[in-house]
């Protein structure tokens, strides 16, 4: 099927990296639906980058669906595990956003007891307090692209299946070094 993306495994292993790279040993992924192609190629991201780092035993993942709302329950859940995670990789920016709330809800500050990231960078992202950290999707490219490609099908000419767009990792101030325990 002919599709304009980004290579979400790569970039969720970009994620991974700068959380390790801050000395995150224990990070959690809040993840979409198991059957979502999005959470399935994100979570290969991250758990290729806990695989490389040897750090895959310390990777927890709770499921979601993309909303504040699922966001929010995880958020919520893990802040109640001992030990919890010092970092939280959400497969969306609804997601961190519950989560965030969550932290507030609790008093646990951000990123000083824990760090967030979301991923697809909504317009709302960099003006949360604090602004998130996250995956930029070139959103108006992949638009226009997809356009163009179904008006090349509808043509009847032929189209290029596979269309794999740059992403960029969004460093704001939801994370930074873990606290030493």
């Amino acid at each position: 099927i002919p599709s304009v993306h980004i290579d979400n495994a790569a970039a969720a292993r970009a994620v991974m990296e700068h959380l390790y790279g801050l000395g995150h040993e224990r990070i959690a992924v809040v993840g979409g639906p198991p059957d979502n192609p999005l959470h399935r190629q994100r979570l290969e991201g991250a758990r290729a980058a806990g695989k490389a780092r040897g750090r895959l035993r310390n990777l927890t993942v709770v499921p979601g669906d993309f909303s504040v709302e699922s966001g929010h329950a995880a958020g919520l859940a893990l802040l109640a595990r001992t030990p919890g995670p010092t970092a939280v990789f959400c497969f969306s920016d609804q997601m961190a956003l519950g989560v965030l709330a969550a932290c507030r809800d609790r008093g646990i500050r951000v990123p000083e007891a824990l760090s967030i990231v979301g991923f697809d960078d909504l317009a709302s992202s960099r003006y949360l307090t604090p602004p998130l950290t996250t995956i930029r999707q070139p959103m108006r490219e992949i638009g226009e692209r997809s356009v163009n490609l179904l008006l090349a099908i509808i043509e009847g000419s032929e189209v290029e299946l596979q269309q794999t767009l740059d992403f960029n990792v969004m460093l704001r101030g939801s994370t930074a070094a873990p606290k030493l325990r």
